[in-house]
């Protein structure tokens, strides 16, 4: 109620210095025209103009008619002004009153308004005070419904921004936790698998170079070759996780995004034969970015729909590139024609080691490489669900370097 009191009090004041200023003009104004209407002056001009239509009516009989009017309205006139005299009080203390309820109701009406504003805004600063209470207690993507213009609506809408900005970071941090403790694991696996590895190797190439026996030399060196082909793979899986571990930090530079998508398209056109690349040239500013980096993310996008393709026994696929600036970032979609995502792993994609194809061709850790560089560049790789079939890759690249990468 407190809050109430000032605009409360300043509609008071508003309403009764109006009014008074008003009366005051008012009564001035009032008082000399009716001082003007009685002044003895006009008085006296009327009753002699009362004399004077009777002598022109005496001296000029053929206009006496028109003589008589003119005496007529003169002497009404006159009849009136004296009533006008003997009633000037009345009617100006009637007028006053008639100001009066005027501006009483004006100033009932201004009340009535800023007491139903002050409650309103009473009721809105309750939930923006409720919304602030949330986002100190960490919840996120708020919607308050805010559509004024006024202070408290951009207070509102600045709130509402503040919460996905938060939801987004806290998506991107969760990301980077998760993806951190992927790196440590595959480092873990990493040293437990390439020592062993690498013994068995040797040995083997040792005991490749002793078998001397005629009769089982080359079913042994074939054997041999066997293992060591095996052992090539078990290597490769290896490596695969150095990568994902041992990911470098971006060099960040400038990049023109349309030019490099356009060289990426002119370079890698025939790597996949059953791929169509096309890029559809935007007029965007630079972007900050590892160009080798970018271009790996690239590569196994590509990758990925080429093998989906493939298993669906088509020849026909196709890869777009299209790009549009939003704000502070340049979005760029990676569309395929391919059979698109299983539903039941669209949550997952990302996840390390969450892949759909058969033992041996894969350790489904693409994708979580490609999307740690981005999130390491400031920005994202998302998932669209709206294109099925085929798929839509998001990346989302900064225009300017991130603070902290």
């Amino acid at each position: 109620m407190s809050r109430w009191w000032p605009p409360l009090i300043l509609a008071v004041v508003l309403a009764l210095s109006a009014a008074l200023v008003l009366h005051l003009f008012h009564r001035q104004a009032a008082d000399s025209w009716l001082a003007f209407g009685s002044h003895p002056e006009t008085l006296e001009i009327l009753e002699q103009s009362l004399e004077d239509q009777k002598i022109l009516a005496v001296v000029d009989p053929e206009r006496r008619a028109e003589y008589r009017r003119r005496f007529d309205r003169v002497q009404t006139l006159l009849q009136r002004l004296t009533i006008l005299e003997h009633s000037r009080e009345q009617l100006a203390r009637r007028y006053e009153l008639i100001l009066l309820a005027v501006f009483g109701g004006a100033m009932l009406i201004t009340v009535g308004y800023m007491v139903r504003r002050a409650r309103n805004e009473e009721r809105r600063l309750e939930r923006l005070g409720s919304a602030l209470g949330d986002l100190a207690a960490g919840k996120t993507n708020l919607h308050l419904g805010e559509r004024s213009r006024d202070s408290l609506g951009r207070i509102a809408r600045m709130i509402e921004q503040t919460s996905r900005r938060m939801a987004r970071d806290r998506r991107r941090l969760r990301s980077l936790e998760n993806l951190s403790s992927w790196q440590e694991a595959a480092r873990r696996h990493a040293h437990e698998m390439k020592t062993p590895l690498t013994g068995a190797r040797l040995e083997l190439e040792r005991l490749n170079g002793f078998l001397d026996r005629e009769d089982k030399r080359d079913e042994a060196r074939q054997a041999a070759r066997g293992v060591i082909q095996e052992l090539d793979r078990l290597g490769s899986f290896t490596q695969e996780f150095t990568s994902f571990a041992r990911l470098p930090r971006p060099s960040i530079k400038k990049i023109d995004l349309d030019a490099m998508l356009a060289e990426f398209v002119g370079i890698f056109e025939a790597a996949w034969p059953n791929l169509q690349l096309e890029h559809q040239p935007a007029d965007l500013p630079s972007i900050t970015a590892d160009r080798d980096q970018l271009r790996q993310v690239l590569v196994n996008l590509c990758d990925n729909a080429s093998l989906a393709i493939e298993g669906d026994g088509r020849q026909d696929g196709k890869v777009t590139f299209s790009s549009r600036l939003e704000r502070d970032h340049v979005l760029l979609n990676v569309t395929d024609n391919g059979p698109g995502v299983d539903p039941t792993l669209q949550e997952r994609i990302f996840e390390p080691y969450v892949t759909t194809r058969v033992i041996g061709k894969g350790m489904g850790l693409g994708l979580a490489i490609c999307r740690k560089i981005l999130l390491d560049h400031g920005g994202d790789l998302e998932l669209l669900p709206e294109k099925q079939p085929g798929a839509v890759f998001r990346l989302t690249l900064p225009l300017r370097p991130p603070t902290t990468i």
